[in-house]
C-alpha cells in the first residue's frame, strides 16, 4: 500500500509540473503570434516620404551657398560696384504735392550689374532729438529688374514732407527729423553705407514731418 501511495503522488506531481509546462508555452506563443503596431510619428511632425530629403528654408537655395547668375546674365549690382548720391528735393511739399527726393547709383564698375526692388534706407536726425527714421517701401509690387551698363544710374525716389501743416506760422518749416546723412543698403545686399544728403530746398538736408517712404530703383538719365 504505501508503494502504490508513493508512486501515486509521483504520478500525480509529474500531471501537475506537465500541466504547467503546457500553460508556459501557451503564453511564449501567444505573446510571440501578438501583432506589433507601427510606432506613431511625434506630435505635430509630418514623415518624410520614401527617398526624399528635407525642405530647406524659405529663401534657401539648398545647397548651402548664394544662387549664382545664370550663364550671360549680370551679376547683382554691389556697395563696390557703384556710386550712391542722394539728393534732395527741388521744390517744398504742399498739401497736395509731397517733396521728392532721390537715391541714385550709378555703375562704376566696368561691367554690367542689375538693381532689383528697393534700397534700405535710415535717415538719422542730425541733432539726436529724434530716432532714426526707416523708409517704408510704397508701390511697385513687382518692380522690374534694371540692367545698368558701366557708366548708367538707377534712381529711386524718396517721397515726404517736409512742411509741418499741423504747426504755427512760424513753425512750419520745423519737422521731427532733420538729417543730413543716410544709410542705404542695395536691394539683395547687407552693406550699408552712408551717403550725405546734396542740394535742395533745406541745403543737404532732409527735413521731414511724418513718414519717409521710398520707390523702388528705376532707370534714370
Amino acid at each position: 500500500m504505501r508503494t502504490a501511495t508513493r508512486l501515486t503522488a509521483t504520478a500525480a506531481v509529474a500531471l501537475l509540473a506537465g500541466l504547467g509546462l503546457t500553460a508556459c508555452n501557451d503564453d511564449a506563443a501567444t505573446t510571440a503570434t501578438a501583432p506589433t503596431s507601427a510606432a506613431a510619428p511625434a506630435s505635430g511632425t509630418a514623415a518624410a516620404p520614401a527617398g526624399g530629403t528635407a525642405a530647406s528654408p524659405a529663401g534657401s537655395t539648398g545647397t548651402g551657398t548664394a544662387a549664382s547668375p545664370k550663364d550671360g546674365g549680370s551679376a547683382k549690382c554691389t556697395a563696390q560696384d557703384v556710386k550712391l548720391t542722394v539728393t534732395g528735393p527741388a521744390g517744398r511739399a504742399s498739401e497736395q504735392q509731397p517733396a521728392r527726393a532721390e537715391v541714385r547709383a550709378q555703375n562704376t564698375s566696368g561691367k554690367p550689374c542689375t538693381l532689383t526692388g528697393f534700397p534700405g534706407v535710415r535717415l538719422t536726425d542730425n541733432e539726436g532729438k529724434a530716432g532714426p527714421l526707416d523708409a517704408v517701401r510704397q508701390g511697385g509690387a513687382n518692380p522690374a529688374t534694371v540692367t545698368l551698363q558701366p557708366g548708367k544710374s538707377a534712381a529711386a525716389p524718396l517721397i515726404y514732407s517736409d512742411v509741418n501743416l499741423q504747426g504755427s506760422a512760424s513753425g512750419r518749416l520745423v519737422c521731427a527729423v532733420q538729417g543730413s546723412k543716410l544709410a542705404v543698403i542695395l536691394p539683395d545686399t547687407t552693406q550699408q553705407s552712408q551717403v550725405p544728403v546734396t542740394g535742395g530746398v533745406d541745403n543737404g538736408t532732409l527735413n521731414v514731418c511724418g513718414d519717409l517712404t521710398v520707390g523702388p530703383f528705376e532707370t534714370a538719365a
